[in-house]
């Protein structure tokens, strides 16, 4: 099995190359340890720090702890050493991630240990307030925005938007929508500047404080996810969001829509995004390019340079478009004739239509009953509730780090898609998707 979580001791290694993977969580994890299995890789799989220390912290088993800590990837300046005794004899190709926690990481293991392939050290790939100040310098579109402090810092800023006021408040490092709020009074914006100033929210040390106060950009949400090759990028999904308030959070993902490269609208969206990777010196990797589509044309949310979409989505790429951001990484790493065969953009037409609903939770409580997919959803091909099994903890969904799961759709025809989607979105705004026992929860 070429699939190793490695100790800092010297490892017998079979020659060839060598792919490490920080942070190997989730079904990214999985994939990409049999991807590589079936190309003959060697998958390294190595811990980021600030990971480490998270799956760390609940455990009271000493050598669990002590287990994990062999894991973590080299300290900076120590990465030549490392590799030459537990990597001897390998190529080492590349560096992916699968934690936003271990990006600054992986960045930094690639650039030291491939250094024909480095992205450089860009603390503006992570860092939502220096991304847009970069984009901005660069002439590119961008969002208003200050980082404050303090509350008077906050407040100095809303002073300056139109009125009524509205303003998005986040953490400047975060991950899957924690603490991220849109305030339309000075009393809620204080309440949320005062949370982002008192706890942190990325699980990486180095991250800078402060709240991050933007303007609030108008218009549908799009992700263009990429992959690039020595700086030549190629777009490889679209997607649009669908998106709205639910239990009190105002930035709730319903689902992700597979969409075709169908004309100007997209492939200005997919110019604009490319120019965004450009600006932060991206190269070699995935990335996870979200923009809004507003009046004065694309502006970026947020890019996710080094990671994917976050969930599992192989199937829909694969039956939509053609092709998976997970195998085109691989073969942007280690096969240039299948990578230069791959088209540029996503095709005018899908080939079906397909989205990927996230389950929102209404209810907080206890599951009383399996989580059974709903009858008559006729594009309904994979279901995936979390929690699925009585007697587990329902939460409400308030961003998606919360999400209780998901349901794949696929379909030849959009508006079955659509009209099914519809129905599991009317059931759970319902709160008839979960059977939950309310009363338990409130008692535990």
């Amino acid at each position: 099995m070429l699939c190793l979580l490695l100790a800092p001791a010297a490892l017998a290694a079979p020659t060839g190359a060598a792919l490490i993977y920080c942070d190997p969580v989730g079904y990214e994890g999985r994939y990409f340890r049999e991807a590589c299995e079936a190309r003959g890789v060697l998958l390294v799989r190595l811990w980021s720090t600030p990971y480490a220390a998270m799956l760390s912290e609940d455990l009271e088993d000493a050598e669990e702890r002590a287990a994990i800590q062999r894991g973590c990837a080299p300290a900076a300046g120590e990465e030549a050493a490392w590799a030459e005794s537990a990597l001897s004899g390998m190529a080492i190709t590349g560096v992916l991630c699968g934690s936003d926690a271990g990006l600054a990481t992986a960045e930094r293991l690639q650039h030291a240990l491939v250094p024909a392939r480095t992205n450089g050290l860009v603390p503006a790939r992570r860092d939502k307030y220096l991304m847009h100040e970069a984009l901005r310098t660069a002439g590119l579109a961008a969002a208003r925005q200050s980082v404050a402090r303090s509350w008077e810092e906050a407040r100095s800023f809303l002073s300056t938007l139109p009125p009524p006021l509205r303003v998005v408040l986040k953490p400047r490092r975060g991950h899957a929508g924690l603490r991220v709020g849109l305030a339309s009074s000075e009393p809620q914006a204080r309440h949320m500047v005062e949370t982002l100033l008192a706890e942190r929210v990325s699980l990486d040390t180095e991250a800078e404080g402060g709240a991050l106060c933007q303007e609030v950009l108008e218009g549908e949400e799009w992700v263009v996810d990429t992959v690039s090759r020595a700086g030549e990028h190629k777009c490889v999904a679209l997607w649009r969001y669908g998106k709205g308030e639910a239990n009190g959070a105002p930035f709730v993902n319903f689902y992700d829509e597979l969409r075709p490269c169908a004309g100007e609208g997209e492939e200005r969206l997919v110019r604009y995004a490319l120019a965004v990777l450009d600006t932060l010196g991206w190269r070699w990797g995935p990335a996870h390019i979200e923009v809004k589509q507003t009046s004065r044309g694309p502006v970026l949310v947020e890019v996710n340079a080094g990671r994917f979409n976050g969930v599992d989505f192989g199937l829909l790429a694969d039956v939509c478009v053609g092709h998976n951001a997970y195998d085109v990484t691989l073969d942007a790493y280690f096969d240039q004739a299948a990578w230069a065969a791959l088209p540029a953009l996503p095709p005018r037409a899908l080939r079906g239509a397909g989205r990927l609903v996230k389950l929102v939770a209404s209810e907080e409580g206890v599951l009383r009953a399996a989580a059974l997919p709903p009858a008559g959803l006729e594009s309904l091909v994979r279901w995936g509730p979390e929690p699925s099994e009585p007697g587990e903890p329902v939460a409400l969904t308030v961003d998606n780090n919360s999400c209780a799961g998901y349901a794949w759709l696929l379909h030849a025809d959009e508006a079955v898609v659509a009209a099914d989607c519809a129905a599991l979105h009317e059931l759970q705004a319902a709160g008839r998707l979960f059977d939950v026992d309310s009363a338990s929860g409130a008692e535990s």
